[in-house]
């Protein structure tokens, strides 16, 4: 590889995982950019927020790992399927999309309000909470060298296990559901991919299933930012649940335990979203309408809600 410039060096040692500015800069990018362009978004960003000296049309060795390393949700956990039997992830696979099939049928209940939803509440909850422990069996199953009980409650699987529990308290809310229903969408995006010559002809060829994955190809992460927004916006939506009592505390704690979690974690999305959504909020009480008292309640409140996600114990 060539010597590089120091803007160069600069930009390979950038922390984008904690870049809130890039984070907010890709949120506002429409459409999102794709895996394969993502680095010229970077180095416009680069170039105009931090050092002027790069030269856009650089093109560095190591852009592949760089491109996987921020689309590392894509990926992760799902590149050792074929060290085991493929039948584990093709029976999760045909399981998750037997919900996904069968929670959209209960979301329209839910919307037309029919009575029959009360009976597919519970069995919904419980089929969401065994998809998920499906996947974490999945995920040990690829990860035994390295197994660690921790590590795997901590992943993005191990926080959406978490997060079905909500669903055994609150049943006849699509908001709550949509999440978890969006994480299940995308694993088996990614089990359908890394197992697709696993599978039969019939399958493979089928022409409504390249349909739905070829769109899929395309808005995989359009999803993602949207599952980040409705997780920003579930929060609000318990607290009033609360107050109308048709939450309890033990819901809202169970909630700020999964956010808790989602905030420490390098889910850029999540934290773009965040950090838009702040920045929409501030914008609006900044306008000269909005008593000042207002915009000063709401840094104060969001300092010291950021302090409580941002608080380890020693």
């Amino acid at each position: 590889m060539k010597n590089l410039t120091d803007a160069e060096q600069k930009f390979l040692n950038h922390d984008w995982v904690n870049d809130k500015k890039w984070k907010l800069y890709l949120s506002n990018l429409y459409p999102s950019p794709s895996m394969h362009n993502i680095e010229k978004y970077k180095k416009k960003y680069f170039q105009k927020n931090i050092d002027q000296n790069l030269d856009i049309n650089t093109n560095f060795e190591n852009k592949e790992n760089e491109q996987k390393q921020d689309f590392s949700n894509f990926y992760s956990n799902n590149n050792n399927f074929y060290n085991y039997n493929v039948k584990i992830p093709m029976i999760t696979l045909f399981y998750c999309t037997f919900i996904l099939c069968t929670s959209v049928f209960y979301f329209i209940l839910l919307s037309l309000n029919l009575s029959f939803y009360k009976k597919m509440g519970t069995p919904m909850s419980l089929s969401y909470f065994l998809a998920f422990l499906s996947l974490l069996f999945m995920d040990y199953k690829t990860q035994k060298r390295n197994f660690s009980l921790v590590q795997l409650f901590s992943s993005e699987k191990g926080q959406y296990f978490s997060y079905s529990l909500i669903l055994f308290f609150m049943k006849d809310a699509v908001l709550i559901f949509l999440p978890i229903f969006f994480t299940l969408l995308i694993n088996s995006y990614l089990i359908y991919k890394q197992i697709r010559l696993s599978l039969s002809l019939v399958i493979q060829r089928n022409y409504y299933v390249n349909k739905v994955v070829s769109y899929l190809d395309k808005t995989v992460l359009n999803i993602y930012m949207m599952r980040a927004n409705i997780e920003i916006y579930n929060l609000l939506f318990i607290i009033i649940c609360l107050f109308l009592k048709r939450a309890s505390l033990l819901n809202l704690i169970i909630y700020l335990h999964f956010f808790k979690l989602k905030y420490s974690s390098s889910d850029s999305y999540f934290h773009a979203c965040y950090a838009k959504n702040g920045e929409m909020i501030r914008q609006c009480l900044s306008h000269p309408i909005v008593p000042k008292a207002f915009l000063n309640i709401f840094n104060k409140v969001s300092h010291y809600f950021n302090n409580y996600l941002s608080y380890r114990r020693r």
